[in-house]
C-alpha cells in the first residue's frame, strides 16, 4: 500500500524476462570450465543429470508448494550451470581427438581451407580450417584451425591450401601488461601457427564461387571498388571501415585518435550499424509497400534479409551477428504482435550465440556488445527526463542520452580493458553517431547504384558527398583529440574495481526503476568504498621500486621505477615497439619514463648509475657485456648480482669465469647465444621464453 511519503515500487518483472537468468547460469558455467581449463567435462555431465533427476522428482510431487517451487528453479539454475561447463569442455577444440595437434608430427602436412584473409605489408594473415593430415601418402581426416603466414596477397577466403612448414604453439605476452595475442587466438579456438616459406605451401584449389562467404566476400570487394575513386587515404580508410567492416586500411594515428574520444566503437561494424540498417530499410520499405498484412509480411522478410546479407558482407562478425540475431527476432516479434523485452532479447541473442560458440563469451565485444545494449535500455528514460527541452531540440538531447547511456554501461569493461576515459564522450560519441548514419546511408546508396551498373554520372553525387561526409567527421574527431584532457588515463583499475564499479552500476539502475532505501544505502556504501581503494590503494599498498629488463627485437632496454620516479636506459625504440611492449608496463607505474640515459653516458643518479660495463640499479649491481663494446675483464669480474648479456656476447667472448649470479640474454641476442651459455650452467633467464626479467624489492 502507497503512502505520500513512500510510494508504491514497482515489482521486477521477471516474468517478462524468463531466458535472463538460465543465459547467466549458463555463462557462469562456461566461465567455470575455462577457470578449470576445459578438463571436467564428464563432472560436468554427471552433475547436470543428477540435478535434472532432482527438478523432475520435485515437479512429479503430488501437492508442490510455492517452497518446492523455488528449490526446484533453484536447482534448474544449477543445472544449467553445470551443462554450460560441460558444454564449454565439450566444444573445446583440444578436447576433440580429431584435433590435427593430436596426430601431426613433424614432417606432415596439414590440408586446408582459407577462413579468414588479412592482407599486411610483408605477409598475409590467413586463418585456416584444417581438414587433415597428410602423411606418407595417406590422408588422415582431422579438424582444427590454424594461423598461417602466407608470403602472398593472392589467396581468397574458400581457397583450399597445402602446408608443408612446421607449426608452433603461440606464446604469451613477453613483456609485463602487453597484450596477450595468445589468449586472444585461444578465444577464437586458435592454438597453432605456422610461417611458411614460398617452398612450404600451395593452394591445391580456389574457392568455390557459391558458398555464402565466397559472396559475401566478392560482394565487399565491389563495393569496396565502387568507392576507390572517390575517396583516398584515411578518408577511404574510415569510410571502409565503418560501412562494409575492413579495417586493414587504418593507420595507427587514425584509430589512436578515434580510440582517444570514445568513437572507434564506429570503426568497427556491430549494432550501431546493423541498427541504422534496418531503420534506413524499415522506412524505406514503409514508403514504397502499403500497410496491408500481406506487404507487412513482405516488408519484415525483405528486412531481415537485408539485414543478414549486410552481415555477411560485412564478415559476419561476432557483433555483427549479434545484432543481426536481435533485429531478427524483433522484427519477427512485431510481426506476430509481441512486444519483446529488450532483455529478452539480449538473453536469446546471447544463448544462441553462446550455443554457436560457448568462447565468445570471453570476447571483449561480446561483452561490450551487450553492456552497451543493456545501458541503454536501463538508463536512457531516466537520462531523457533529467532535461527538458523544447521542439527540435529534444531530440539532440534523446541522442545524447543515448550516448551517455552506452557509455554507462560499458564504464567497467572500457576502464578495466583499455585503462582510459573519453572526457568529450556526450561530444564526439553523440555527433559520431549522426556521421555514421549519413555515411553508411551514403554508403548503402553509392554501392547499390553501383551494383545495378550506374554509370559514373550517377556515383559522382554520392561519391562525392561521401567524401565530404567523412572529411568532416575525420576532422572533427581529430579536433576532439586536442581538446585539453581529452583523455582520462587510468593506471590501475584491476579486476576488483570493474566489479566494484560494476556492482554500484547495477545499484543506480535498481534504484532509476525500483526506488528503495536499502539500494540508496548500498549504493553509498559502494561508493565510499570504490573512492577510498582508489585514494588509499596507492598509500597503504604503493608500487614497490623495480626495475624490467624488456624482450625487445635487436634491442636492450631497461626501466628503473625507484618507487616514485621512472628512468629508461638503454637504446633507443621505434614507436611501435614502444606502444606495443613498453608503454602498457610504464603506465602501470603513472609517472612519467621521459628521462633517458644511453649506457655510452657515465651518469649518476638516486635510482641507477651508468659507468660502463657497470650499472647500479636500485640495490642491485649490474654488469653489461655487450660484443660490440667488449669491456677490459682481463684482470677480473667486479662483484655483481646480475649480468646482462647483449649483441650476442656468447661464453668464448668471456675471458674469466662468471661468478653464480643470474644471466640474463635479452632480445639483442641471436637464439643460439642461449644455447651456449646453457652449456656452462649458468643460472639463465632468457625473455625470448620466459619473457622480461624483473627484479623488485619486497621489503
Amino acid at each position: 500500500m502507497s503512502t505520500p511519503g513512500n510510494p508504491q515500487r514497482q515489482a521486477i518483472p521477471w516474468a517478462t524476462v524468463p531466458l535472463l537468468l538460465p543465459v547467466v547460469a549458463l555463462a557462469a558455467g562456461i566461465l567455470g570450465a575455462s577457470f578449470l581449463q576445459y578438463r571436467y567435462a564428464p563432472a560436468f555431465l554427471g552433475v547436470t543429470v543428477v540435478l535434472s533427476f532432482l527438478v523432475i522428482a520435485l515437479h512429479l510431487r503430488p501437492r508442490p508448494d510455492g517452497k518446492t517451487a523455488n528449490t526446484a528453479s533453484v536447482l534448474v539454475l544449477l543445472a544449467i550451470f553445470a551443462f554450460g561447463g560441460w558444454y564449454a569442455g565439450e566444444r573445446h577444440p583440444l578436447n576433440d581427438e580429431r584435433h590435427f595437434s593430436h596426430c601431426y608430427a613433424p614432417g606432415d602436412q596439414l590440408l586446408g581451407t582459407l577462413t579468414a584473409v588479412r592482407p599486411g605489408e610483408r605477409l598475409t594473415t590467413t586463418e585456416v580450417r584444417v581438414t587433415g593430415v597428410i602423411r606418407q601418402d595417406s590422408v588422415h581426416p582431422a579438424k582444427g584451425n590454424l594461423l598461417a603466414y602466407l608470403p602472398s596477397d593472392t589467396v581468397a577466403i574458400g581457397d583450399e591450401i597445402l602446408l608443408a612448414a612446421e607449426i608452433s604453439v603461440p606464446t604469451g605476452p613477453l613483456n609485463p601488461g602487453a597484450f596477450d595475442y595468445a589468449a586472444y587466438l585461444a578465444n577464437k579456438n586458435i592454438f597453432h601457427r605456422t610461417y611458411p616459406d614460398s617452398l612450404e605451401w600451395t593452394r591445391v584449389s580456389h574457392r568455390s564461387a557459391l558458398t555464402l562467404t565466397a559472396i559475401g566476400d566478392r560482394s565487399r570487394e565491389a563495393w569496396f571498388a565502387s568507392l576507390q575513386p572517390y575517396l583516398d587515404g584515411d578518408d577511404l580508410a574510415v569510410a571502409a571501415a565503418l560501412i562494409m567492416g575492413k579495417r586493414d586500411l587504418l593507420g595507427t594515428e587514425v584509430k589512436s585518435a578515434y580510440a582517444d574520444t570514445g568513437a572507434i566503437h564506429v570503426l568497427a561494424v556491430s549494432g550501431l550499424h546493423v541498427g541504422i540498417l534496418a531503420l534506413l530499410v524499415t522506412q524505406l520499405l514503409r514508403l514504397l509497400l502499403p500497410p496491408r498484412p500481406v506487404w507487412l509480411a513482405v516488408r519484415a522478410v525483405a528486412t531481415v534479409l537485408l539485414v543478414w546479407y549486410f552481415a555477411l558482407v560485412t564478415g559476419l562478425s561476432a557483433s555483427v551477428q549479434r545484432a543481426a540475431l536481435m533485429v531478427t527476432v524483433v522484427i519477427i516479434g512485431k510481426s506476430m504482435n509481441r512486444n519483446n523485452n529488450i532483455f529478452n532479447l539480449l538473453a536469446i541473442a546471447a544463448l544462441v550465440m553462446l550455443v554457436v560458440e560457448p568462447k565468445q563469451l570471453f570476447q571483449v565485444g561480446f561483452q561490450l556488445s551487450f553492456a552497451a545494449v543493456a545501458g541503454i535500455a536501463l538508463f536512457t528514460r531516466g537520462l531523457q527526463k533529467l532535461v527538458y527541452l523544447p521542439g527540435k531540440l529534444r531530440i539532440g538531447w534523446d541522442a545524447i542520452s543515448v550516448s551517455t547511456a552506452a557509455q554507462l554501461g560499458t564504464l567497467p569493461l572500457s576502464l578495466y580493458y583499455f585503462g582510459q576515459f573519453p572526457v568529450y564522450f556526450m561530444l564526439s560519441g553523440t555527433l559520431v553517431i549522426v556521421f555514421a548514419y549519413l555515411v553508411l546511408a551514403l554508403g548503402l546508396l553509392h554501392g547499390f547504384l553501383a551494383g545495378i551498373g550506374a554509370a559514373g554520372g550517377l556515383l559522382e553525387p554520392t561519391g562525392t558527398l561521401l567524401r565530404w561526409v567523412v572529411k568532416v567527421q575525420n576532422e572533427f574527431i581529430f579536433y576532439c583529440r586536442q581538446l585539453p584532457g581529452a583523455t582520462l588515463q587510468i593506471t590501475e583499475f584491476g579486476l576488483l574495481s570493474a566489479v566494484g564499479l560494476f556492482l554500484l552500476i547495477a545499484c543506480v539502475a535498481y534504484l532509476v526503476f525500483r526506488p528503495s532505501h536499502r539500494a540508496r544505502w548500498a549504493a553509498m556504501s559502494l561508493t565510499g568504498l570504490l573512492c577510498g581503494y582508489w585514494l588509499l590503494g596507492p598509500v597503504i599498498s604503493p608500487t614497490p621500486p623495480q626495475f624490467t629488463v624488456y624482450h625487445l627485437p635487436r634491442k636492450t632496454l631497461i626501466d628503473v621505477y625507484d618507487g616514485r620516479h621512472g628512468i629508461g636506459i638503454g637504446d633507443r625504440v621505434e614507436d611501435r615497439q614502444l606502444i606495443y611492449n613498453v608503454l602498457p608496463s610504464r603506465e602501470r607505474f603513472g609517472t612519467d619514463f621521459a628521462a633517458h640515459l644511453a649506457f655510452t653516458t657515465d651518469t649518476i643518479l638516486p635510482a641507477a648509475t651508468v659507468a660502463y660495463p657497470l650499472l647500479r640499479l636500485l640495490d642491485r649491481r649490474v654488469l653489461l657485456l655487450d660484443r660490440n663494446a667488449r669491456p677490459r675483464l682481463e684482470s677480473g669480474l667486479p662483484e655483481v648480482d646480475l649480468v646482462i648479456l647483449r649483441n650476442g656476447f656468447s661464453p668464448r667472448d668471456l675471458p674469466v669465469d662468471l661468478p653464480e649470479v643470474p644471466v640474463v640474454i635479452d632480445g639483442s641476442n641471436p637464439p643460439y647465444v642461449a644455447d651456449r651459455w646453457r652449456e656452462t650452467d649458468s643460472d639463465v633467464h632468457v625473455t625470448a621464453e620466459q619473457g622480461a626479467y624483473r627484479y623488485v624489492i619486497t621489503e
